[in-house]
Order: structure tokens, then sequence, then C-alpha cells
């Protein structure tokens, strides 16, 4: 099976060529009026439809040499490189060139038995396409839990409700991991200082086995860039990573406007000087920094757009999760990226092109004009589903897209929706636009616009030959286009209802459930809410049913990895916080066309509800008065907030709250007269860091979430297990790694 992905290259929008340019037209070597005179000939460089090919190590450097010295600045690179001395004219003659399957716990006959069914006997992940799996906090088989815990890999045997071992992993701020029989690969984002006070990113891969229960790490890849996200298709994972050369040039910028010529050509010369080693990112086995290593990506398999996209370099590594860390199989691309599509055919590269700022010197006309008119670049390639990556063709659309889900592959064409314009001056449109490959171009075929005008893109899921499509900005328009004639698209539907949906989940043909959040007429939001579209016309679609909770979030919208769709019981479970109300999960169930709340669940301290407490809580008819006008101190706001408790020395105060007593308010009370004898006044909110509920997973009967304390998953965080009863969702067991 081969295997796509497409990442969007967020680049940094210092700016773009114009809109008219043609991106089949290779630029000019050499442009810009100080850029070295460079000749390539034609078996030197291959133009292959907006991406330069190189087949030698000296023309890859020439090239970024000319790219990078025509760019270069008395600032460096856009905002400059790590911290740089000052620079004067004194300094011009100084030499400133860089510094150098399956496996289970039961007994033997039990091997021989088939194995949970995805689907049917646990939930997976949940992701955007399928047969294409996406990298996740948590795994299971149905036999065994995943989880990272305390910077550990826990394995935890479902049936036993235990930990059966554990082991010390690469230590990150984000991680993530694929599971493939017996074997994880576990994908790090790993943040790095020095003395000197330099940063950098690494990212980690570790391969892990599972043998009895008990997981070790037996081989692990270090990489110099930050980890953006991967896929995997048939155990064979597709790891992105973005690099930023700019922080190996110790650019200097000059004290006033008189040094500024001097710096640019101390730091052009500085470009010039440098050898590939700066710009392409390295990698080593084992726990050696990877600058020590070889070269992540050979000259051959490097790849720039012939339109210049951003700072950064963009590599797509594709390793066996249950085979050795080999990266020889790696493509890069000379752009940035930050968002990953994958599908199970082609490799798209999407670059939004980069704006010169300096290029419009203050015509600031010209400035939104440009920026009006950013284009995405789109390269295509394709996967054996074991090898690199090899380049098939690219094309060029006007404007931006959303996120992964603004893409979608069907019938050997991808479809995006990209936004025109910015919602602030009410002059955005979004367009549903389709490309085609012809010879080694993505031609666009066909395409409809008019999508919310003046709004921004929320969401947008493709079913099939149908897109729905949200934007909103005071109203939630959605919208549904038919794609069924690729070069006519329609936009046959649209509904107009308050809030808007982050995330859109189908539920068979008729059904679409967005997730997202409420709001009044006016665009402000007032908390979550959930909705049931009937799509089944799709000239009139209707929102049939809506659950809302007032003061809610989710951040379903950002990772829908954490939305639990069960469709064996139409259960979906959402992760949800209620400033002092509730943080955990609502569970929905989702049932002759309606939505009920089947219940919530919460990851209390020691089995102890949230909140619960003996202490007496403080309200307004405690008060001499509950006029705003009539208070004179501020512990009757804090009352009227309901922030205020009345304890003896026995008593403890609210659980999973941050309390804090304090002798001013103490006094305060007694002077209110608000406190009996003994008791003394607690003022408690809901905790900075409430117990959230990231994920959660179905396992039989059973309903897994793993939680901890903090707005974000963190793996170095104390991170539990909790089991609940899929149909009462009483709480069975908490399971503490």
């Amino acid at each position: 099976m081969r295997t796509a992905l497409v990442f969007i290259a967020g680049a940094a929008m210092l700016a773009a060529a114009c809109a008219d340019d043609d991106p089949a037209a290779s630029p000019a070597v050499g442009s810009g009026a100080d850029a070295p005179a460079i000749v390539l000939s034609e078996d030197e460089i291959q133009l292959t439809g907006g991406l330069y090919r190189f087949d030698d190590c000296d023309v890859l450097l020439e090239h970024l040499h000319q790219e990078y010295a025509a760019r270069v600045g008395p600032w460096g690179f856009d905002d400059g490189g790590r911290g740089r001395p000052e620079f004067d004219e004194e300094m011009a003659d100084e030499d400133t060139a860089m510094d150098d399957s399956g496996a289970s716990f039961d007994d033997d006959a039990s091997l021989q038995s088939p194995g949970p069914v995805e689907g049917v006997d646990f939930s997976g992940t949940n992701v955007q396409e399928r047969d294409v799996d996406e990298a996740d906090i948590v795994k299971t088989d149905g036999r065994r839990v995943f989880a990272l815990s305390e910077g550990r890999l826990v394995v935890v045997d479902v049936r036993q409700r235990r930990v059966t071992g554990s082991v010390q992993v690469v230590e990150g701020r984000s991680s993530e991991m694929f599971l493939h029989g017996d074997s994880l690969l576990l994908i790090a984002r790993v943040h790095e200082s020095t003395d000197q006070g330099e940063h950098g990113t690494q990212t980690v891969l570790q391969r892990i086995e599972v043998r009895d229960g008990r997981p070790s790490v037996t081989a692990t890849l270090r990489a110099q860039g930050e980890y953006l996200s991967a896929r995997s298709v048939g155990g064979i994972a597709r790891v992105v990573m973005g690099h930023d050369p700019r922080r190996n040039f110790a650019f200097v910028y000059p004290r006033s406007e008189a040094g500024e010529d001097a710096a640019q050509r101390a730091n052009r010369d500085a470009v010039l000087a440098s050898t590939l080693d700066d710009w392409l990112p390295r990698y080593t086995l084992g726990d050696r920094h990877p600058s020590s290593g070889d070269r992540l990506t050979g000259c051959a398999d490097v790849h720039a757009p012939t339109v210049f996209s951003g700072f950064g370099v963009t590599t797509v590594m594709s390793v066996a999760i249950d085979g050795d860390l080999d990266p020889s199989s790696s493509t890069a691309v000379t752009a940035p990226g930050d968002t990953i599509y994958a599908s199970t055919d082609s490799l798209y590269v999407a670059t939004t092109r980069w704006l010169d700022a300096e290029q419009y010197d203050g015509d600031d006309a010209a400035w939104r004009r440009a920026w009006k008119d950013r284009r995405t670049s789109v390269h295509r390639f394709s996967l054996d589903g074991s090898g690199s990556a090899a380049y098939e063709a690219s094309g060029d659309v006007l404007g931006t897209v959303h996120n992964q889900f603004s893409l979608s592959e069907h019938d050997g064409r991808l479809r995006l929706v990209t936004t025109v314009g910015d919602s602030w001056d009410d002059k955005s449109e979004s367009h549903v636009r389709v490309l085609e490959q012809r010879d080694d171009r993505l031609v666009e075929i066909g395409s409809v616009g008019g999508i919310g005008r003046g709004e921004d893109v929320q969401s947008v899921r493709f079913v099939g030959d149908i897109a729905y499509v949200v934007t909103f900005r005071q109203i939630d328009p959605f919208y549904i286009i038919d794609l069924s004639d690729p070069a006519d698209p329609q936009v046959t539907g649209e509904l107009k209802i308050p809030g808007f949906s982050s995330y859109l989940h189908p539920l068979g043909d008729d059904l679409v459930l967005g997730v997202g959040s409420d709001a009044d007429a006016a665009g402000v939001v007032s908390g979550s809410k959930v909705s049931l579209f009937d799509v089944s016309d799709t000239a009139a679609p209707r929102e049939i049913d809506v659950w809302t909770i007032t003061g809610a979030w989710n951040d379903i919208g950002w990772d829908h990895r954490g939305f639990l769709w069960w469709a064996p019981e139409q259960l979906a479970v959402i992760p949800m916080t209620a400033w002092r109300q509730f943080s955990g999960a609502v569970v929905l169930k989702v049932q002759d066309r309606s939505i009920r709340e089947h219940g919530r669940i919460e990851h209390a301290d020691d089995d102890t509800a949230s909140g619960s407490t003996d202490c007496r809580h403080l309200t307004a008819a405690d008060l001499p008065s509950d006029d705003y006008d009539d208070f004179a101190t501020e512990l009757e706001y804090l009352v009227m907030e309901g922030a205020g408790f009345a304890c003896d020395p026995d008593e403890s105060t609210p659980a999973g709250l941050y309390c804090a007593n304090e002798s001013a308010l103490d006094r305060e009370a007694r002077d209110l007269e608000l406190l009996d004898d003994g008791e003394s006044v607690w003022v408690c909110w809901e905790n900075a860091e409430p117990q959230v509920i990231y994920r959660s997973i179905v396992i039989g009967s059973e309903l897994w979430t793993l939680g901890a304390k903090g707005v974000d998953f963190n793996p170095r965080r104390h991170n539990s297990l909790e089991v609940h009863d899929l149909t009462s969702l009483a709480r069975l067991a908490s399971v503490d790694p």
C-alpha cells in the first residue's frame, strides 16, 4: 500500500511574490543587486513544475547561497538569528563569517485466538482518513493501554486493570506514539538550551518493544529540528519535522542607521561562507547530540520551491514502526511547514508564499493588496509505502488554508478550501478548489467561491463528493458544496445559526455532528455547543438538535483526537471544562435524530468529587447587603462571586479548588460577622490546573479516560487512567501509573 501526506507550510508572513507570478516559471538565478553570479547548467539542476531538484551537493549549496544572500539584511534573516553583537562601521573589516501482532497477557491458548477488532471491540485514535493512523498520546490494542506519565511509557493490562511495566523515555515537552503489534514508535519534541543561552529543538524517535507486558527501548534516533506531526499506514510512519537554520548564524546588527550597510555586507558574507551543515538537519543514533552526526537527507532528496516560500527546511522521514530506525528514506523541501494531511496515495507539500515587506517600502496600499493576494503552492510526491517520496507535480492556488481538514484527496484529485483576504476588513471569502495532475503540473480544474464573505473558516469536512464548510464572525453559516462534478463545484445549501462548529464529524450519510461554541446574535461566545445537522437535503441543511453548556469550553477544534465517537452505542465523548462548575468529559447520546446528555465523567483526587467540602459556603444571604454600592471590603465582592467559604480547623477545603486563607480576609469576615467561633474564611477558586480529561477510549463495556491536572497534556506530569462503566458511567477503577 502506498501512503501520502499533505503538510501545509505556514511561511513566515514577511512576504510573497505577486499574485500574477507564473508558478511554473523559475526565478532568475542570481537575482538581486548584490546576489552572486551563479550559472547552473541543465544537467546540474532540474526544474520540475515548481521545484528545484538537486543532483549535486555543490549546486545545492550554491542555490542556498544565492537564495539567502539576496534576503539577508542588517538585522539578519527576518528577525535575525541567535544573540548578535552590536555592529558599527569600525567592524566592517573584521572577519564576520559564521561559526564553525497485538500481543496479550493471556495464556498461550489466547494467543491463537483472534485479537480484539478496532471499531468493534475497542476504539482507536479519532483520525481524519480511514486507514491513516495519527500519532497520539495514548494507544490501545484492546488488551493493553499504552500511556505516558512522569516521563515513562506505561503498559496497562486491560483485563487486570493494572500496570504491568514501564520504561523511562526521552524527556520532551510533547510526545506521542504509534502502535504496531508489539512495537511502539515514540516521537518527542525536545527543547534544549546551552550555557550560552542558545536554544534549539530536537526530534527524538524511540523504538520500544513490549514483551510479557514489559516495555524496553531498543533504539533511539535524534534529529535536528522540531517535530510537527506524523502519519502511519500499514506500519510505516511518516514523521514530519521543521528545521530553522537561522539560529546557526551569529549575525551582527548596527548600532545606528549609519552602520546598516556595513552590517548587511557582513551578514551577507556570513551567508556566502556557510556550508551545507549550516542549512540541513543532522541526526545521530543513540544519545549523542545530532549536530555530531550525518545529514538527515541526501542532496538529491532536497527540493527547493521555484518561488521563495520562507525560511526553513521541512523533512519527511519514513521509518517502519517495528523495524530499524533508518532515516535513509527521507525527503526535504526548503520551506517551513506546520500542518499535515494524509491520504493513502500521495504526498503534497503546500507552501504559503513568503511576502517580502521591504519590497513595499512603506506602501501600505500595495502591502494590503499583496497580503490579500497571498498564494499557496502545492507540490505532489508519490510514496511507495516504504521508500522516500518521489516528486511528481506542482500547482498554485490563491489563498491560505485553515488546517489539515481543509484538504482532501479523492479519486486522484486534491480538493482544498482556501481563504482570500482577511475577515477584519469584511472582504474575505473562501473557495473550494479542485486540483488534478497533468504531466508535471497540478492544474486547478474547478472551483467555487463566495463562501463566508467577511468571515473566518472554522471547520471543514470532506465526505465523498460533498464538502461541509463552517465560517463565523457573528453567526455560523454552515455550507454544503457538491463536488460530484470536479470541474464545476456548486454551493448547494446554506444554514445560518448562532455560534459555530470548530469540528465536524459525519454520522452516516444524512447526519453531521458539530462541536464548537455557542454565541449570541452579536457573535459573543457564551459557552460550548454541540449541533446535530440533517444534511439529507443538500439544498436545505437543518440543525435538528442542540446541546449547550454555558461558560464552558472545549479544545476539539484544535485537537480533534480528543473527540470520541463510539458508533455501536451512538455515544460522543467530549472533554470539556466549565469555569467553577465542571472539568472532565461530557458523554452525549446521539440517537433518534436527537442529542441528550448521557452523563459526565470527572477525574477526582482520592475518589472525592470536585468541589465537595464540609465547609460552609458563604453567599449573598450572609452579607449585610447584596448591593455592590454598599460594599466596603474585598471579601464582599469575593462572596458575591461564590468564592468564600467558612471552615472549622478540622474541615477540609473544597476538593479540586485552589484555596487561600489570609489574615486580612479573616479580619474583614469578623467585622462583617460572617464567622462562627473557631472558623476562618477561605477563598477558593477553580484550580489553575484543574483535573482535565484529554482522551477517551472504549474497550468492551468500559470507558477508559486519560487525564491529569493541567490545561495541556504534558508527558512529564503525573497522568492517570480511570475506568468507568460505559452504560452507567460509574467509576470502576483508577489506574495510577
